[in-house]
């Protein structure tokens, strides 16, 4: 051994060794913790955690004028420039799937967490998962815990709860949250005790419109439309909440009447200019209209006898309908324009849920 490392085993080394070893067991601590786990290896609760933090990302690589599809038992599916890719490979259950500002794709899956996929790289935010996801912008996220009843907020380092049922006072002790959206300006939430909106940090109770839109059918055997929405939409008019009684669009005067056909479609997907869809009262047909509009919806053939699964709208307003394992573009009118099947082989199964960022890839994969 060289006289240089002798004299390290002196008193003064010893020093050195003992400084050097409190450093990595500091460090480690940083860590540990900065991943958001216990000693267990266990996730800390929604209010104290931060598995990884947000990084910013170049959502043009690869991201843009794509679609996502969820096949159940398969998982994330990329279709882009006739070109299909797997994205995240899992067999676990969905729960929500969003695009945010940066063409970025989020979603949360049972049993693995949420998860942001840019480019090539797919990032574990939170290992807990979350029922429903409202995007205002990458580090403003806002989500439903269902499993807590709570309103958890993510500002693009730590998950924290803002707001629990409890604390949205009502009609009903054991309240419970449906929904929630965000329109760039404030946050929307459902729930049994009402509708309420969120700006800055104020919370504020939205009163119910006064009655159904003209032309609406009641209900049998349901005495009176309950005060609160079921589903939360965002358009260009405005928040989108559709009651027991019918759709409405929110606007600074009030409620107004969406002119949504109530009696014949269920409201699904909302575009940026006023075109909405949903299913028919038959669930093979899509139903296409404009709120406000004056002209008289539309609606498709008969799709596959499979059902509709979900339905999305794109930039270029076409209307993306999953049925089962096969996927359908219809144009602003209804009529179809283009199919596809999942086909055999790992990529086979059951399309849940169909996102696009922008105006989607201008053909899909051939297989």
């Amino acid at each position: 051994m060289p006289k240089s490392e002798n004299r390290l085993c002196g008193h003064h080394g010893w020093a050195v060794l003992l400084g050097l070893t409190v450093m990595f067991v500091g460090f480690s601590a940083t860590i540990s913790n900065s991943h958001g786990k216990s000693r267990s290896g266990r996730v800390h609760a929604a209010t104290d955690s931060a598995v990884r933090p947000l990084a910013p990302a170049n959502a043009s690589e690869g991201q843009a004028n794509a679609a996502y599809i969820f096949v159940k038992g398969t998982g994330i599916l990329r279709l882009q420039d006739d070109i299909l890719s797997t994205v995240l490979e899992t067999q676990a259950a969905l729960r929500d799937m969003q695009i945010d500002s940066e063409g970025a794709l989020w979603a949360s899956l049972q049993g693995v967490g949420v998860v942001r996929h840019v480019g090539s790289q797919t990032v574990t935010l939170n290992q807990e998962s979350f029922a429903k996801l409202a995007i205002r912008t990458p580090t403003d996220v806002w989500t439903i815990n269902d499993s807590h009843g709570s309103v958890v907020h993510y500002d693009g380092r730590r998950w924290k709860t803002v707001r629990t049922r409890n604390s949205l006072a009502g009609a009903f002790d054991d309240n419970r949250l449906l929904d929630i959206a965000t329109d760039g300006r404030a946050v929307w939430v459902s729930s049994w005790n009402g509708l309420w909106r969120v700006v800055s940090g104020r919370w504020t109770r939205v009163e119910p419109p006064a009655a159904g839109p003209a032309g609406a059918v009641a209900e049998v055997d349901v005495p009176a439309a309950p005060a609160y929405p079921l589903s939360l939409l965002v358009a260009r008019p405005g928040l989108i909440a559709c009651y027991l009684s019918g759709c409405f669009v929110s606007v600074e005067a009030g409620w107004q009447p969406s002119r949504w056909p109530a009696d014949k479609a269920h409201l699904q997907s909302a575009g940026s200019a006023n075109l909405v869809a949903g299913t028919g009262a038959d669930g093979r047909t899509v139903v296409i209209a404009r709120l406000g509009g004056s002209g008289e919806a539309h609606k498709s053939e008969p799709l596959p006898a499979t059902g509709i699964n979900d339905i999305a709208i794109d930039a270029a307003e076409r209307v993306w309908v999953a049925t089962g394992g096969e996927l359908f573009i219809l144009d602003a009118s209804g009529r179809a324009v283009q199919r596809w099947k999942t086909g055999d082989g790992n990529q086979a199964g059951e399309i849940e849920r169909v996102v696009v960022a922008g105006p989607g890839p201008a053909q899909l994969p051939s297989k």
